[in-house]
């Protein structure tokens, strides 16, 4: 009898183990849904809309989870030179947690035979907000054409970007600039929060005073090393919209390390290849979108608790909040 003790022991260590395995832990150290989500999805890989007020046509493709939804919406903007393609890592993980996700290439895009480094195509930075309000817009003709017809939430929309992608979602989000003098907004109220990845310093354009009305919820993610030679030479300059935006729903990861490419997100890295940093930039901005486009309680806890930095390697990942 005695003998079976340590058996026994063994087996209860080897339970709790593989619990941890299969996402049963619920200590400080646990990840936020960091696996893919349950749902099946469908791509949609090429939607045309055309904006006959802009004599524009834009590009979409749409990832949708397989059910009966409605779903809330995440609209993604990418990156200078970026496409509708890029950033799968996130929207498809995104879109496995229950939310249609929707990218359009904007007319900066390699996809439409723009050439990296041509400077002109950050002249029509006025045009990338409009591309998120004119999808919004086109809802109905999106569900139709994508078979998804009643399928979007229109009250739980979110809205992110990446690099001159975030500074199309904190247009979106209410900051206002400053253009020939004038002060310039393009904010949408039908969005209800932004996602922030290494926005850009342009100073020129941003100042404390452009985010002084910013009352939406915001996450703002960046790194020691998120650094370009164009605009933002020093990364500490990405924190400003947190810093500069007032106290309510507003989030700051800063992570050590952490470069332009965020790891890898975009699918082809702008830098190196880093599966924390992935891992990092997917719990944290799926764990916002749950707090603020779904309105989870548990979600919110999570946030305003340490489990991230936690779950973070060397505690090279900070969180803060006002």
């Amino acid at each position: 009898m005695l003998r079976s003790i340590p058996v026994l022991f063994a087996i209860l260590l080897l339970a709790v183990c593989l619990g941890s395995l299969q996402g049963a832990d619920t200590s400080p150290n646990a990840g936020y849904k960091l696996a893919a989500g349950p749902f099946k999805i469908r791509s949609t890989k090429e939607l045309v809309l055309s904006d006959a007020n802009r004599k524009k046509e834009l590009q979409l493709r749409i990832n949708s989870p397989e059910g009966q939804g409605p779903f809330p919406l995440i609209v993604f903007s990418h990156s200078a030179y970026g496409s509708k393609d890029n950033y799968l890592t996130l929207t498809e993980y995104w879109a496995s947690h229950g939310y249609v996700t929707i990218q359009a290439n904007h007319s900066d895009s390699h996809a439409l035979g723009v050439k990296r480094g041509d400077m002109r195509m950050f002249l029509d930075w006025q045009n990338r907000p409009a591309d998120i309000s004119f999808i919004l817009d086109s809802l109905d003709e999106i569900e139709k054409k994508s078979q998804l017809e009643g399928k979007i939430d229109r009250k739980r929309i979110g809205v992110g970007g990446h690099s001159f992608g975030a500074h199309t979602a904190l247009l979106i989000g209410g900051m206002r600039v400053l253009k020939g003098g004038q002060e310039t907004a393009a904010d949408d109220q039908r969005v209800l929060a932004v996602i922030a990845l290494s926005p850009p310093n342009l100073e020129r354009q941003m100042s404390e005073k452009s985010f002084e009305k910013f009352a939406k919820p915001m996450l703002v993610m960046t790194g020691s090393e998120d650094t370009d030679s164009l605009f933002t030479k020093e990364a500490k300059l990405r924190r400003r919209p947190f810093e500069w935006s007032p106290t309510g729903d507003k989030y700051l990861v800063w992570v050590e390390g952490l470069d332009h490419g965020f790891g890898g997100i975009a699918g082809n890295p702008l830098r190196t290849k880093n599966a924390d940093h992935v891992n990092y930039t997917k719990m944290a901005t799926l764990a916002f979108w749950d707090a603020y486009v779904l309105e989870s309680k548990e979600a919110q806890a999570y946030l305003k608790s340490e489990q991230l930095p936690a779950f973070s390697k060397q505690a090279e990942l900070k969180l803060e909040r006002k």
